[in-house]
């Protein structure tokens, strides 16, 4: 006779004490989630949805995002493996670069650009909110003074498999960049990459064009003017992210 072998992978406890404390865990991350989740966006564009117009007219407008009817453990828990490689990127280039690390509010009073914003620092990172000319919020990941010029440092993770599949930018992170170099006026950019696995390291340089910004400013003014006459802007030519997986205006989106 063959004796079922039970693996020790789906064994998750060994008491009845065990098996509580990880139902209460895992019940309060589930509530810590959903309450992420829940929070109604700013009405703002976001450099991270950038790529498809109709995210950022519903997010202008004020339009509740759906709700996820499940609660997705692992990409909460990717968000925080991503943040804490930021960090630590960020702490050690800090001390290294020392003056030459510089601050987002720094750097634009330097530049005297022409908005009105706020600066909010936390930590390593500025969360910069401009309300004039148009409504944003976004916190480059750097600004570095590195061969004689100011750079943009984009710092990006990803899963082993697709890491070792990377040789150059993702597009998907190119309008983000975009956006974040035409609202710095820095052309030059730097997209440093790392995996979540073992921390290995890959960085492409990215120039933006004068064309790429005021395509990113044009773009600002339809969304804008989209919102004022009440008309949805046309939908993204990449559909590939047109799924409740990835947006989550994806449904009410059909109706417009």
């Amino acid at each position: 006779m063959f004796q079922q072998v039970e693996s020790t992978n789906s064994i998750r406890f060994n008491s009845a004490n065990s098996s509580e404390f990880l139902n209460f865990y895992e019940n309060a991350l589930d509530d810590s989630i959903r309450e992420g989740e829940s929070r109604i966006p700013s009405r703002t564009f976001a450099p991270s949805q950038i790529r498809c117009k109709r995210v950022s007219w519903f997010r202008l407008r004020g339009t509740p995002p759906e709700q996820e009817t499940t609660v997705d453990r692992t990409l909460s828990f990717t968000t925080i493996l991503g943040t804490a490689c930021h960090k630590n990127i960020q702490e050690i280039l800090s001390k290294k670069l020392d003056c030459d690390w510089i601050s987002p509010e720094k750097y634009m009073e330097l530049k005297h650009l022409p908005y009105k914003y706020t600066c909010t620092k936390n930590d390593f990172e500025t969360l910069i909110e401009i309300t004039d000319p148009i409504p944003i919020k976004f916190a480059p990941d750097g600004i570095i003074f590195w061969k004689d010029k100011y750079w943009l440092l984009e710092i990006k993770t990803s899963e082993y498999s697709s890491f070792e599949k990377l040789s150059n930018t993702k597009p998907q992170h190119l309008d983000q960049v975009k956006c974040y170099a035409t609202l710095l006026g820095i052309p030059n950019v730097l997209v440093l990459y790392q995996d979540r696995m073992y921390g290995n390291l890959k960085c492409f340089e990215v120039q933006i064009s004068s064309l790429d910004m005021q395509e990113i400013w044009n773009m600002f003014a339809e969304v804008m003017d989209c919102v004022d006459k009440n008309i949805a802007p046309s939908r993204p030519e990449n559909t590939r992210y047109c799924t409740p997986n990835y947006c989550r205006y994806c449904n009410v989106c059909k109706e417009w």
